[in-house]
């Protein structure tokens, strides 16, 4: 029998049922790992124009993976800590695009 350094899956019938025990074997780093690899496509995908500012990109990505973020902690898929500080990194960049005059 192999040794295993988590618990394997038991009673796995339904895809929520997978993803909430991938959740938890991986102590909600799962569902952290994919809302900060979302911020990093939907910024680098906003710098892609000339005509945005990089506080209006982080300002918008920041906020995408803020509601993102609230839906998840909404299912307790996060923990609360981790969605605070999307909501602290939206009114940082809202500071900075107010500071830069961005209207």
């Amino acid at each position: 029998m192999a040794d295993f350094y988590y618990t394997p899956p038991t009673n796995v019938t339904t895809a929520t049922q997978m993803i909430t025990w991938i959740n938890s074997t991986t102590a909600q780093w799962l569902f952290q790992g994919i809302l900060s690899m979302v911020f990093v496509i939907s910024l680098v995908s906003m710098l892609k124009n000339q005509q945005n500012t990089a506080s209006k990109c982080v300002a918008a990505a920041s906020f995408i993976t803020m509601i993102l973020s609230v839906f998840a902690r909404v299912l307790d898929l996060i923990p609360t800590a981790f969605m605070s500080i999307w909501i602290v990194i939206v009114g940082l960049s809202a500071i900075w695009m107010y500071v830069e005059g961005v209207p």
